[in-house]
């Protein structure tokens, strides 16, 4: 019971295989619950080929007593006190729902001893709950997925699963030795520290890196079960990392969101984590990344620029962008606020008796002390802590007391309230808990002995929303000393403590760590770690005039409900809604693992190249051109500084050079070689070719056939390199890292094996120094990802390639008899090479432009990999460019006959893994190919390719 199979229809035909059924996701069957409330363990399908049924259960059933939640205000991750509130209306589209994804549901879960019945509630001090009572909004559907928080037996978990149905929440039960090794080994004692820019020598473990994977692939499964493609998806923080790779393995195109409630570390500590690469990519396979503060999404965007060598752009509406692999993924920030209504409804005065009084018993030590018949008038300052180093604790007991030493007035009349919550997440903290416990006891000791009523201390197991808004409404004064911590509601529940009571002012000492220092700016900000900082705060406070006070609550109250958490809500899932949905034929797999595998965007008509096409038109043809690049098409190829083509013994493999012979002899081929290298190199490799066009330093010089040597732009003066070259010495020499690189007319100075932030602050300043030194010479100066370049005007490879290909079509017109061009190939694999697909591509639109009988020369261009490109299409590596070559040079061989056998046009077409197309008429062509739109190419640019 409760176990669902998921399964999909295949369409056989006299026994072979010839397709899946039409529609994306699987059929599930199993684990139904009846509207009598009966279990079956599977349900007979009764299905209908190509079409997909409705699921048999409603996400939240319309007459529950209790209403499905929607989205609501988090404050900290992993249990952080913050309040929710309910959401406004969500309009995530016609049919779409909102899955919210989180490690714990956002749920109180308890048995009842004498029914055995589940007794379930919304857990206000959760960062994700919301009020039951709060109503939904129609038509939004919004369902929650996570962990019970509680230990369940195997045998009550489908009883637990069927409650649950009415609070729109599935369950993911997970192995308590995998939960123990995933939440305290790694989140907890890994993770964590590393967020907050703390490093612990071994922490990290193999064995808890593989629970957390296989913990994030269960939650994948759980969401695959029940996604729709219009749904979106919302997971949150730093326990689901994975889970957007996880989900896009499955679904290529779900609609994901990412908000990470956690610090994100600087990049330099980030660096120190074994897995740093798996982390990043999978977070970035989300198509929005949300942070709480500016400081964590720097941070963010630094680790990708340091490790993925990606590169970051402001986009319209106030977002970052980053690319990676073709996708545009936002980082947004957005700091979320709480609901003003629902902490005014947890004021003393509002609440109902039963509630009153469990309040009033949980804060019933400190009335009793205050309340005593010797006790005297007291000011408060308050603070509630979890029992966690980070907090800080020790740093204010320690500020207070050195205050009391320092200023007698403050030892009597005022007192010190903090409150130590000494649970989370009903799962217990890490081992440095009873050391964290240890210090702050020991301080407390002492400022009591020596300074009697001076400090209330208390650890309690939960300390509820009721009960901390009147602990605000009895204090003047809240105290936060936090060393790390990405947010903290309490001092957002203070302010509208204060001012729904109509109470005077508070104020509140925040420490400059804190999330809200940030946006509270009312309140009195300090440094922590100085305890004169600290203590300056507070007197600061105490004597601060009351019309101070007011100003600065107004104008944190103004804030504060203009910011709520259904506004932050609502604004991360409008933005992710707004996002251009995808379609599955753009995006394709690419990589094995979590430090490889990415998704990457293709474009719509981006395809594999059709090799039965090429062989159709190149047949056809009269005149026919074929581009090739070297290194990284026609041989593997080589990066870096050091490039194996430039020494001396290097040799082009024979079957590479035997392939261009065979297409060299055809009288109607013309093929050119475009390189980046020297004269000599490229003559070296490629002279024993006989009819081989060569173009070396990217078209500065070319030979036509075995013509002379000829420059592109004649007269050109080159005088300027030893100008360029002595600036680049000098930023060589101030750059670890960098180094320069001469490619024939070209002068290249490369950075990126230096610091990316530094190496792009001295490419810029290079930039400017060059084009200084070089004014009024013929020469560009191009700054690329990695390097900077100084070249002669009008001089790459897209010029080169478009005057090859004006000279062959004109060559062609006045021969005898005349023949048209009709074909042209042009294959690279990097950055230098994505100017002759432009310009082609641009070539070949101006004449179509025109107009006229003739209907212009077929069109391919592709890129060696899959990466964005404005290449039409992609071939998988070299070796697939040598084979294609070979064929090509099989159908020229037979040009005479123009057509030959069907039989020998089966054989190529089988070669190319397709299916040969019927025999044409002897005059009729292919048609040209679709015109492809413009990608852009993410590779780095290769001065030697």
């Amino acid at each position: 019971a409760g176990v669902s199979i998921q399964y999909k229809y295949l369409l056989f035909c006299e026994g072979r295989f010839e397709r899946w059924e039409a529609f994306d996701g699987n059929r599930t069957i199993g684990a139904a619950t009846s509207r009598a409330g009966s279990r079956h363990s599977l349900v007979p399908p009764d299905d209908e080929l190509d079409v997909l049924p409705a699921p048999p259960e409603p996400r939240w059933s319309a007459g529950a007593s209790t209403p499905p939640p929607t989205p609501a205000g988090l404050a900290e991750a992993d249990g952080t006190t913050g309040v929710s509130g309910q959401l406004s209306a969500l309009d995530v589209g016609e049919g779409g729902s909102v899955i919210v994804v989180s490690y714990i549901l956002p749920l109180l879960i308890t048995r009842e001893r004498e029914t055995a019945s589940w007794a379930i509630d919304w857990n206000l001090d959760s960062v994700l709950a919301r009020r039951a009572s709060a109503g939904r909004a129609e038509g939004k559907r919004v369902l929650w997925i996570g962990c019970p928080g509680v230990a369940v037996a195997e045998a009550d978990r489908a009883s637990l699963t069927e409650a649950l149905v009415h609070y729109s929440a599935v369950p993911v039960f997970l192995e308590p030795e995998t939960q123990k090794v995933f939440y305290t080994d790694f989140c907890r004692a890994f993770l964590w520290p590393v967020f907050h820019n703390v490093i612990k020598a071994g922490a990290y473990s193999h064995s808890a890196w593989r629970a957390y994977c296989t913990v994030n692939r269960q939650f994948a499964d759980k969401v695959v079960e029940v996604y729709e493609p219009s749904d979106l998806i919302w997971a949150h923080d730093y326990h689901l990392l994975l889970l957007p790779s996880f989900l896009l393995r499955r679904h290529r195109t779900a609609h994901i969101g990412l908000f990470l409630h956690s610090p994100f570390p600087a990049s330099d500590v980030f660096r120190s984590v074994a897995v740093r690469e798996e982390l990043l990519r999978a977070m970035l396979h989300a198509d929005m990344v949300g942070f709480l503060l500016f400081e964590y999404t720097r941070n963010f965007l630094t680790s990708c620029k340091r490790l993925l060598g990606l590169e970051h752009e402001f986009k319209s509406g106030g977002f970052l962008g980053v690319d990676f692999g073709g996708r545009h993924v936002i980082v947004q920030v957005s700091t979320f606020g709480v609901s003003p209504s629902l902490l005014e409804n947890h004021l003393p005065d509002r609440l109902a008796p039963p509630a009153a009084a469990s309040t009033r018993d949980e804060l019933k030590d400190l009335r009793a002390e205050l309340d005593a018949p010797a006790a005297s008038p007291r000011r408060l300052l308050a603070g509630v802590d979890y029992l966690d180093r980070f907090k800080g604790v020790q740093l204010k007991l320690l500020a207070w007391e050195a205050m009391l030493a320092a200023y007698p007035r403050y030892r009597a009349g005022h007192t010190l309230v903090q409150v130590m919550v000494a649970s989370r997440n009903q799962v217990k903290l890490v081992a440095d808990a009873r050391d964290v416990r240890a210090d702050i006891e020991t301080i407390v000791r002492r400022i009591r002995a020596s300074y009697p009523g001076a400090l209330h201390y208390a650890e309690v197991e939960r300390l509820s929303l009721a009960a901390r808004m009147q602990l605000w409404q009895m204090s003047d004064v809240i105290v936060y000393s936090t060393v790390r911590e990405a947010v903290n509601a309490h001092p957002l529940e203070y302010v509208v403590a204060r001012a729904a009571g109509k109470l005077p002012a508070g104020v509140a000492v925040l420490s400059e760590f804190s999330g809200f220092s940030r946006v509270l700016n009312g309140s009195l900000v300090m440094n922590p770690f100085s305890t004169e900082a600290v203590m300056g705060a507070l007197e600061t406070a105490l004597e601060m005039p009351p019309a101070e006070k007011e100003a600065r609550a107004r104008k944190d109250l103004a804030h504060i409900r203009a910011n709520t958490a259904e506004d932050w809500a609502r604004r991360f899932l409008t933005d992710l809604k707004s996002m251009q949905r995808k379609k599955e034929d753009h995006w394709m797999a690419v990589g094995f693992g979590l430090a490889s595998f990415r998704m990457v965007g293709m474009g719509a008509d981006f395809k594999p190249l059709d090799t039965q096409q090429v062989l159709l038109s190149y047949r056809a043809a009269a005149q026919r051109v074929v581009l090739l690049d070297w290194g990284g098409t026609l041989t593997p190829a080589d990066t870096g500084f050091y490039d194996v083509r430039e020494e001396g013994k290097y040799e082009v493999p024979s079957s590479v050079l035997t392939t261009l012979r065979q297409l060299c002899a055809d009288p109607h081929t013309h093929v050119m070689v475009i390189s980046g290298l020297g004269r000599d190199t490229v003559d070296a490799a490629f002279g024993s070719v006989p009819g081989l066009s060569l173009a070396v330093e990217h078209g500065f010089h070319y030979r036509i056939k075995s013509g002379p040597w000829q420059q592109l732009l004649p007269g050109v003066n080159t005088s300027w390199r030893e100008a360029a070259e002595a600036v680049m010495a000098v930023y060589t020499t101030r750059t670890l890292g960098a180094y320069m690189q001469k490619k024939g007319s070209s002068m290249s100075w490369n950075f990126s094996s230096a610091d990316p932030e530094f190496g792009a602050l001295q490419a810029r300043e290079l930039q400017y120094q060059l084009q200084a030194a070089l004014e009024g010479a013929p020469v560009v100066v191009r700054v690329g990802k990695g390097y900077v370049e100084a070249c002669p005007k009008g001089i790459d490879k897209g010029v080169m390639a478009e005057r090859f290909v004006g000279l062959v079509a004109d060559a062609a017109r006045r021969g005898r008899p005349a023949e048209p061009l009709q074909f042209v190939l042009c294959v690279g694999d990097d950055s230098s090479d994505e100017l002759m697909f432009a310009a082609l591509q641009k070539r070949k639109d101006a004449a179509a432009g025109r107009g006229g009988a003739a209907p212009g020369h077929d069109l391919f261009t592709a890129t060696v990999g899959r990466k964005p490109s404005d290449a039409s299409a992609y071939l998988a590596d070299h070796a697939d460019v040598v084979e294609l070559l070979g064929m090509l040079s099989g159908v020229g061989s037979s040009r005479s006959k123009r057509f030959a056998s069907a039989g020998d046009l089966q054989s190529l077409a089988a070669a190319a893994g397709g299916a040969a197309r019927p025999q044409q008429d002897e005059n009729s062509r292919p048609p040209p190919l679709r015109e492809q739109p413009v990608r852009r190419s993410s590779q780095s640019y290769n001065p030697g390719a």
